[in-house]
């Protein structure tokens, strides 16, 4: 058995296939997609600029997640499973509470929008049997990763800095970025490895992933698709982050043993949408990890992301710890938005690779948070880059004097954090997280040297 058919049998329903009826397809697609595909299709929507990657333009024909060979169209099993379940990292949501009916009336309106699917028939993927997780040979798989060039885009350890990643465009003339295989939520596509598999054997028309299925053999490929799956860093989501209690020193280096007993929350980052409403350049850091730790006197983070390039000098790396400043009043403003005019002041500790220096100062903006000023409070901070990732100790009392309305910290209470990152190889796409919030505990565990 195929996996195309298995994706027809997982996706075929409950009830039986309806008759196409374009009039009901089109008003569903007016009502839920026109907004972001655009009104006839063309990818040109009133969103449309706005997101990243652009919203399909269905009068191609082209389409990226399929159970078909390369060059031929999807199956109406790939659309509807599409359409039914979103594609993650993406703007495109699912739409499952759209009744069965309803989804299959779109899969028929979007094959009515392109010539193609008259033109050119799908070609069902025959692939080899899935060999099983307790036959992966994850040093095969490493080989063939080697072999088949896919460092050269998505990195030696998978972040998505090979040496060719920054120069890739779609077929619409869209600059992109190959996918971080470390993250293996924001795979769009899927994260297992028979999702990975299909895409090794399938290629993704129109992003530059070309079709392995001629390149490497059936089994081979299998321990290829293992093998990225092993890449894949699990994500800590956590609606509230913890700073754990220690007596004694806090720890000053990015080994300190004492990390791997702290909580771990990953946060979400996203490109900050220019004035005009549209993203300039593709997201390079899509997530932040954070750790805290607490010893009653002061507060320190461990901060890692993944950054394609080390940039020191020109445009560089930086990475802002926001807080919410002391008697502040209101609701805090979401970084998508701040500096503005009139913008409230925020806390803003801010590393730069630079001179590997942190500082925190109390500000309207973030250039002022970058100068080196008398005023600012200098904060201890250790920083290392290594093969597509930053990582990053700061420390900070949890009651500061300096700088004046600086946020203070007090065990128990919710403290408003949040987290804006500049990627020195793409300085146009500062992204930036939602708030979140840290707490501190009063319990004191007993420090681990």
């Amino acid at each position: 058995m195929t996996w195309a058919v298995r994706v027809g049998v997982a996706f075929a329903g409950t009830a039986q296939q309806p008759t196409p009826d374009l009039k009901a397809g089109k008003a569903a697609y007016e009502q839920s997609c026109a907004r972001c595909h655009g009104v006839e299709g063309h990818g040109d929507g009133g969103d449309a600029k706005r997101f990243y990657p652009r919203p399909r333009d269905f009068s191609m024909g082209v389409y990226k997640f399929r159970s078909t060979t390369s060059g031929t169209p999807p199956s109406d099993a790939d659309l509807f499973r599409a359409i039914t379940q979103g594609l993650p990292g993406s703007n495109m949501p699912d739409w499952q509470h759209l009744d069965e009916q309803t989804r299959w009336q779109l899969v028929y309106y979007l094959k009515s929008l392109s010539p193609v699917f008259e033109q050119t028939k799908p070609e069902p993927l025959t692939m080899a049997d899935d060999p099983g997780l307790a036959h992966a040979d994850l040093a095969k798989g490493k080989a063939v990763y080697t072999q088949l060039g896919c460092a050269a885009c998505h990195g030696a350890q998978g972040r998505a800095n090979g040496m060719s990643a920054a120069g890739l465009v779609d077929d619409w003339g869209k600059k992109i970025r190959p996918a971080n295989l470390t993250k293996g939520w924001n795979y769009r596509g899927g994260s297992q490895p028979r999702d990975i598999m299909l895409r090794l054997m399938a290629g993704i028309d129109g992003a530059g992933m070309p079709s392995y299925a001629e390149a490497v053999s059936g089994p081979d490929a299998w321990q290829l698709a293992y093998y990225v799956a092993s890449l894949q860093e699990p994500a800590h989501w956590n609606l509230i982050a913890h700073a754990a209690s220690i007596t004694g020193s806090l720890p000053e280096t990015l080994d300190d043993p004492r990390w791997a007993s702290v909580e771990r929350t990953d946060v979400r980052l996203r490109n900050v949408v220019q004035p005009d409403g549209e993203w300039v350049e593709p997201p390079t850091v899509v997530s932040v990890a954070v750790q805290a730790v607490y010893n009653g006197e002061a507060v320190a983070w461990r901060l890692s992301w993944d950054d394609p390039s080390q940039d020191q000098h020109g445009s560089p790396d930086a990475l802002a710890l926001v807080l919410k400043p002391e008697a502040a009043q209101g609701d805090t403003v979401t970084l998508q938005a701040w500096p503005y005019a009139g913008a409230p002041a925020l806390d803003v500790c801010y590393w730069s690779a630079e001179d590997n220096a942190a500082r925190e100062t109390v500000t309207t903006d973030y250039a002022t948070a970058a100068a080196r000023e008398a005023a600012q409070a200098s904060l201890t901070a250790a920083a290392r880059y290594e093969d597509g990732q930053w990582q990053l100790i700061v420390q900070r009392p949890a009651r500061p004097t300096n700088p004046e309305r600086a946020a203070s910290m007090t065990p128990d209470e919710f403290v408003s954090m949040a987290f804006a990152v500049w990627e020195g190889g793409n300085p146009g796409a500062r992204a930036v997280s939602p708030w979140i919030d840290l707490v501190l505990s009063d319990a004191h565990e007993p420090a681990h040297h």
